[in-house]
């Protein structure tokens, strides 16, 4: 089982949290991404994309978990996989108003989880609950697209 550590919100992230606490612009998570690319700690800050990005899947839910915080959800299956990969760095993406979706928060595994290839039999699956910091957390929107994985 993959372990991860704390979500570190990006320079582009912190950028869009100072236009949310002076009221132009709102938080709109568009999405998590999943690599195979094993960055250290002293990356993440200074991220702007993701390389080795093997899944990606739309944000099903956000909650307020306090004045501050919001725990974003997603999840992947390995349907479409034919081949496995390590789940490394987990990216959570985020509409800006000026820059379009940017990579908002990352955060990379103490201990990679395996993704198997579907081999027509069983699935498998991961399930991210992210929580994140918001500053003004009124400011948070969600609009979930129908397809995305409860």
């Amino acid at each position: 089982m993959a372990e991860f550590k704390k979500l570190v919100i990006t320079t582009k992230g912190q950028a869009l949290m100072a236009k949310l606490m002076t009221g132009t612009a709102k938080v709109e998570f568009t999405k998590i991404s999943v690599s195979d690319t094993t960055y250290t700690d002293a990356q993440l800050e200074g991220l702007t994309s993701l390389s080795g990005v093997k899944q990606s899947t739309l944000v099903s839910k956000v909650t307020r978990t306090n004045n501050v915080a919001v725990q974003v959800e997603g999840a992947v299956t390995n349907t479409d996989l034919t081949s496995g990969y390590y789940m490394r760095t987990i990216g959570l993406y985020a509409l800006d108003p000026d820059e379009g979706e940017i990579l908002y928060a990352v955060t990379n595994a103490s201990q990679a989880g395996y993704m198997p290839p579907y081999n027509g039999i069983t699935v498998s699956g991961a399930f991210f609950k992210l929580v994140t910091t918001v500053s003004n957390a009124d400011n948070v929107t969600l609009e979930v697209d129908q397809a995305a994985v409860a």
